[in-house]
């Protein structure tokens, strides 16, 4: 038996050798899984920028606003999710879009730029059937290498195809995209069912084109393309280096305390996180996901949920061992008791993600890919991988119940919670009130409330040929000494890498002229290297409306889940409430500190959010468990959170080891993504610990009285 196992845990560790080895080498000639094979998102590494022309004198705000959203819908559509379109040019009649990670610039220009407008038309060129009454467009199949795209119409688009196809009978309906024919069917009988397929010699990826094109709309205007490039990283060529080196140097800490920690449960807990690890580097390689600051943002929750897991398993088990059971019991009834808290926790974010995905677009989509991902491989590998190491090693001969408890057994000390409940208030209201009162002294001295980024405001764009090979960051120093700016975007431009574009806040013409001196005595080049031009804002009204609605959306749905889970609106109204607590404080923190606002800011929120639920969850959890234990609510919020204590200071202990490693060793826009993360894991521990008990408490007495 002892042999079975040890032969057992050697296959494990071959399982993850492996698995570590695909996520760096890949499979085949592709070099399909590897990490060197995932997409990277502008930020990371670059892409295209294409700058399109509306074919229409004076277009209006309204009708340029409609075509940014339009192409927006389209860039979602092909799963560019974290591609930007924003207006510029003088006279706002231009588009720019910038896409990561494209490898065939013309094909992005045809797709994103064309009008794509579908109408049905009968021999003599009458329009029967406006595409803009087709409710769905997709891609089907009709036999091998056949393939079609399979049309469905909404009401009226029913009845005037219905309409058309009476008239039609015995002769061929022409189906147009914009002024050419792209299908000519004989129409048989009259069609009243609300669906249509457009058949032709088409390819798989041209239907799927041509679906994505007519689900996307029609644009107000043709749009003509006057150029298009590669953009260089918008956080230099060393960010995605520096930051994977700060994540491993996270990740090796973590691995370190849970080793010292918990021991044998520790070792088991390395090993499943190495199996997580490489499962999600091969899963977001295979899956195509777009890796930018806000999807590692959903890493770097998931991993700490990986690691709440186990710490909550593992604490289940020091317990039990301390109540005198055997060790295998012990282990048994330690996953028993700690997979409600698991599964409550990780549903709870993963309902969030679902909304998010749902409804939320650009870095919203991106953060809930690699945050869902994460998820779902972090339960397999804590319910799973995880179990079955800690049982192989106790069944290879590791069963002293010391290497499982930790010591002698010591009785969790019963802190006054309920008792200083309106301290643990006061001080989160002083920190809250504070940030406003900043808010309105910045807003009061003409600066903001906040120091919105280019992404949200809009700003000024330079263009600059540079003409031989610099450094992002000389770049980026004089912009901040000239301008004052402290977060100027720069990305190296073109194939060879020899042009900028420089985005900052808007600049007056002295300004302007200033920095043209700077860069022109710097780099020995001439006013003619220099287009400037004023650019809206990447971050639309419409993309922060949908950010805004995904999250109060998600904060609706894990209020339901979590009170019909607990049979108790009033945990539900807690946990939400200390949700609220540690957003506010965080964007205190953006408000004080002036860390420019931009993209990061909703990842991050929505990051503390994610993490705040899960940590709320496993204190209720707690209290649902003692509820029949002790006679006071008082007693048994008390005893609740004193015995998940450990569980809440280790888990944020972990996860701020891993986002500290990311401030301390990662680029300038990487410590201003990490900061807020950081105040927020602070924050979030806060409030699991010290609020959201309280609050049930306090919601107890008021409905009680």
């Amino acid at each position: 038996m002892k042999a079975k196992n040890v032969l057992i845990l050697l296959l494990i560790l071959a399982v993850a050798a492996g698995l570590g080895a695909v996520s760096y080498f890949g499979v085949g000639k592709d070099n399909a899984g590897s990490a060197k094979n995932i997409k990277q998102g502008l930020d990371l590494k670059g892409g295209v920028y294409i700058v399109y022309e509306a074919d229409k004198q004076n277009p209006t705000e309204e009708e340029m606003a409609s075509a940014v959203s339009m192409i927006q819908t389209r860039l979602e559509y092909y799963n560019w999710t974290e591609a930007e379109a924003s207006i510029e040019g003088d006279q706002q009649n231009r588009i720019r879009v910038e896409i990561p990670g494209v490898d065939d610039a013309q094909t992005a220009v045809d797709d994103i730029g064309s009008t794509a407008h579908l109408t049905f038309r009968d021999g003599q060129g009458n329009v029967l059937v406006d595409g803009t009454n087709v409710k769905d467009a997709r891609p089907a199949s009709s036999g091998v290498d056949t393939y079609l795209v399979s049309l469905e119409f909404d009401s009226e688009g029913t009845k005037a195809f219905a309409e058309a196809t009476r008239k039609c009978i015995g002769q061929p309906l022409y189906i147009y995209m914009d002024d050419m024919v792209v299908s000519a069917p004989t129409v048989q009988s009259e069609i009243t069912g609300g669906q249509a397929q457009i058949t032709g010699n088409f390819t798989l990826d041209e239907v799927t084109s041509l679906a994505n094109r007519i689900r996307s709309g029609s644009l107000p205007f043709n749009l003509n393309v006057i150029d298009y490039s590669e953009v260089g990283a918008r956080l230099g060529a060393d960010s995605l280096r520096t930051s994977l080196f700060a994540g491993m140097i996270g990740i090796f800490l973590v691995l370190v305390f849970m080793l010292l920690f918990y021991r044998i449960p520790g070792i088991a807990a390395d090993i499943a996180l190495a199996i997580y690890t490489g499962i999600v580097v091969i899963f977001i390689s295979l899956f195509g996901i777009t890796l930018t600051l806000p999807g590692m943002a959903g890493i770097v929750l998931s991993i700490g949920m990986a690691v709440d897991a186990n710490v909550i398993i593992f604490e289940r088990i020091k317990e039990e061992v301390n109540m005198g059971k055997t060790v295998k019991t012990s282990i048994k009834n330690g996953f028993s008791r700690a997979l409600p808290a698991i599964l409550d926790g990780n549903i709870t974010t993963l309902i969030a993600c679902v909304v998010l995905w749902w409804l939320g677009t650009g870095p919203v989509k991106g953060f809930a890919q690699t945050l869902s991902l994460g998820i779902i491989v972090s339960m397999f590998t804590a319910i799973f991988v995880t179990r079955l190491i800690l049982n192989t090693l106790h069944g290879a001969g590791l069963k002293n119940p010391a290497f499982y408890s930790g010591g002698a057994k010591k009785e969790a000390k019963v802190l006054p919670i309920v008792k200083n409940r309106f301290a643990f208030f006061g001080i989160a209201a002083v920190i809250i009130i504070t940030s406003f009162v900043f808010m309105g002294v910045n807003s009061s001295k003409g600066q903001g409330a906040f120091n919105y980024d280019v992404q949200f405001t809009g700003g000024t764009a330079i263009d600059v040929t540079i003409g031989s090979e610099f450094d992002n960051n000389d770049i980026s120093a004089i912009v901040k000494e000239v301008t004052g700016n402290e977060s100027p975007t720069v990305q190296k431009v073109g194939a060879d890498g020899t042009a900028v574009t420089i985005k900052t806040k808007s600049l007056d013409t002295e300004t302007r002229n200033a920095l043209r001196d700077a860069l022109m005595q710097k780099y020995s080049i001439t006013a003619d290297s220099f287009s400037i031009q004023d650019v809206s804002g990447t971050i639309s009204a419409e993309m922060q409306r949908a950010s805004i609605l995904s999250v109060v959306v998600s904060c609706i749905a894990m209020l339901i889940y979590v009170t019909l889970r607990f049979r108790d609106f009033k945990t539900g109204s807690s946990a939400v409430i200390a949700l609220i607590h540690d957003a506010l404080i965080v964007i205190g923190c953006y408000a004080i500190l002036r860390i420019p606002m931009n993209t990061t800011f909703i990842a991050v929120i929505l990051t503390i959010l994610g993490y705040s639920i899960n940590a709320s969850i496993v204190v209720f959890d707690r209290v649902r468990e003692n509820s029949r234990r002790y006679k006071t609510k008082q007693e048994l919020i008390d005893n609740s959170v004193s015995q998940t204590l450990r569980r809440s200071l280790f888990t944020s202990f972990t996860t701020f080891l891993t986002v500290l490693s990311l401030y301390i060793f990662g680029v300038e826009d990487i410590k201003e993504f990490a900061l807020p993360i950081m105040v927020g894991v602070i924050c979030g521990t806060y409030s699991s610990v010290l609020i959201a008990g309280n609050v049930w408490y306090t919601l107890s007495g008021i409905k009680k009285r």
